[in-house]
């Protein structure tokens, strides 16, 4: 099967977010749930003491980020609404509830209100970018037909 452009696209958008997201886990100077899950890994890599901001949030945004695009990928055109705007609402809402179930300590980590707007923000800039690949891809169709 062969993916389209704007679904390679989508599929990078996923990918690469995911995989900057781990690099910063795996590198941070503190102890996190994922290097614990992988120390042969990050006994390979350097530590980076990153400024608070990238330590704090860029995981967050990273991960709600790539949210957005793994479902508009797997929802399709049909599904997703015109804009993707159903994608949209079901990463805020993932993003809403796991971060909750940080309150409850069923799931692990610390809940804070600036990881769901940072995860909000992330979803919104997500839609942004899936709307200019849409209207290029359009406009790709009206130019070669």
């Amino acid at each position: 099967m062969r993916l389209s452009r704007k679904n390679r696209l989508y599929a990078a958008n996923v990918i690469v977010p995911l995989l900057c997201g781990l690099f910063i886990y795996l590198t941070a100077a503190e102890d996190t749930l994922v290097s614990a899950f992988l120390p042969a890994l990050r006994s390979l890599l350097p530590v980076i003491d990153y400024p608070s901001v990238i330590r704090n949030f860029a995981a967050d945004f990273l991960w709600a980020y790539a949210l957005f695009f793994c479902l508009r990928l797997s929802l399709g055109d049909e599904l997703c609404g015109r804009y993707g705007i159903y994608a949209l609402l079901l990463a805020a809402a993932v993003a809403l509830i796991l971060e909750c179930l940080q309150m409850t300590k069923i799931f692990p980590g610390t809940f804070d209100m600036l990881d769901i707007i940072t995860e909000l923000t992330a979803a919104a800039v997500a839609l942004l970018i899936s709307n200019i690949i849409e209207r290029r891809k359009c406009y790709e169709e009206k130019e070669f037909n």
